[in-house]
């Protein structure tokens, strides 16, 4: 433990920046690959295409192959819309609802002057009627290597530790967590230094995590472990801030024959969740904290199959999530909603606080990319809260004849007792067409 931790403080305490793991890496451009390569250097004679090798121990051939006189840009765009038909509106409401969804573009910038040196921006700039043009930085960082043996990043970073596809409860330093509904999203990170040492075929990773460097409240240190045994990849880790929740976590993933799976279990405690408790108050509830320590874990499958003739492909998964911070009884919510209104209005409870209210929850998935060579793409996806009964299940069809355009038609039923969490109004039942236009650049 001793040398563990003389590890960990010599990691985060070293002043130079380096790569990211291939997990924690941004999407754009493969802005990943910067270290790499083998062999001797290479030299071109005149115009020849005929290279001799050079020996010369002091050169590495791959930064020859990695370094840019130029600076690379590029991005997406992205517009959607949709017009939703609602088959039981509530009495006076339109049931016809539309309009634009989302409007925006992402532009990344990496620039590699040199083989053990990059600097990567990524940011958003999006436009929505209510909020106008706003500007979202998501990744912003420098990478160098040290000798080849440490890898250090220092700036806003995307950080992915888990391995859950709908849930991720291992997901402990990013400041996002995963929407289930849209599970390829990216996560935004915080500021952060973290610095990585390769030990064979593991990794150990340490962070040191400047949420608010004005402030310096924020600071914190967290260390990972990822190793293999028989074929799984296996990850140890925890993150500590003075007076902030803290965690320790393990995952592990891999193939059972054609099906991959991967599990999640974390401890934690000093949790900044804010509870419902029933009391004789006029309410007859109150806000509260927590110091006990919580438990969660998830477990799931991924599979995937293609037709001999190649003519159907189709993927699936299945997840299943213990929330340790969720509820034993979770309709204290829906047995008192007048409470919980006011509670929120007096600014003692907040929205995100009535989110992962149960403590059992399951989401399932099945779709095919393209059938028969038809350009269709059906899907289905179903979400529940098995503590209060509510969910929401969808079936969608979607088309990818026209380049970089795709409609699509989905039908969507949300289920439950009104006022729980996948159903504040009941049973709700909708009809969607949605239009989106992208591309990339």
């Amino acid at each position: 433990m001793v040398r563990v931790l003389a590890v960990l403080l010599l990691l985060t305490s070293a002043p130079v920046w380096a790569q990211d793991g291939a997990q924690d890496g941004p999407q754009n451009g493969n802005p990943d690959d910067l270290f790499g390569g083998g062999g001797n250097a290479e030299e071109t004679t005149g115009d020849s295409f005929v290279k001799t090798a050079q020996e010369d121990a002091g050169v590495n051939p791959a930064d020859e192959l990695l370094t840019s006189e130029t600076v690379v840009i590029g991005g997406s765009f992205g517009v959607s819309a949709e017009v939703a038909l609602g088959f039981n509106p509530e009495e006076g409401e339109d049931p016809f609802t539309g309009g634009l969804t989302d409007l925006s573009t992402r532009l990344f910038l990496d620039a590699r002057p040199k083989g053990d040196f990059r600097v990567f921006v990524k940011g958003d700039v999006s436009y929505s009627p209510t909020d106008g043009v706003a500007f979202d930085l998501r990744e912003a960082f420098a990478d160098i290597s040290v000798g080849d043996t440490v890898f250090v990043r220092a700036g806003k970073q995307t950080v992915n530790w888990g391995v859950g596809r709908f849930f991720s409860p291992a997901n402990l330093i990013n400041l996002e967590t995963i929407d289930p509904e849209d599970p390829g999203a990216e996560l935004a990170g915080p500021v952060a230094v973290k610095a990585q040492v390769p030990l064979g075929a593991d990794n150990l990773t340490g962070y040191l995590i400047l949420d608010d460097i004005g402030s310096g409240d924020d600071v914190g240190l967290a260390t990972r472990y990822e190793f293999l045994v028989e074929g799984y990849e296996l990850t140890v880790g925890g993150i500590y801030r003075s007076e902030r929740p803290w965690a320790v976590m393990s995952t592990v993933a891999g193939a059972i024959g054609d099906v991959t799976v991967f599990g999640e279990v974390v401890l934690g405690g000093n949790s900044d969740k804010v509870f419902l408790v029933e009391d004789a108050s006029p309410l007859g509830l109150r806000a509260a904290t927590s110091d006990s320590l919580f438990a969660s874990g998830t477990v799931g499958v991924q599979y995937s199959t293609t037709t001999e003739d190649e003519l159907y492909t189709v993927t699936g998964g299945a997840q299943y999530f213990f929330n340790g911070e969720g509820y034993d009884d979770p309709s204290v919510f829906t047995d008192n909603p007048g409470g919980v209104r006011a509670l929120l209005e007096e600014g003692a409870l907040s929205p995100a606080d009535l989110a992962g209210r149960g403590r059992h929850y399951a989401a399932a998935q099945l779709s095919s990319p393209d059938v028969a060579d038809t350009d269709l793409a059906p899907s289905v996806f179903w979400l529940g809260n098995l503590s209060d009964g509510s969910g929401r299940a969808s079936a969608a069809l979607g088309y990818g004849g026209v380049e970089n355009f795709t409609p699509s038609l989905t039908y969507g039923y949300g289920y439950g007792v009104a006022g729980a969490e996948y159903s504040p109004r009941g049973n709700v039942h909708s009809l969607t067409l949605g239009l989106t236009l992208e591309g990339s650049f």
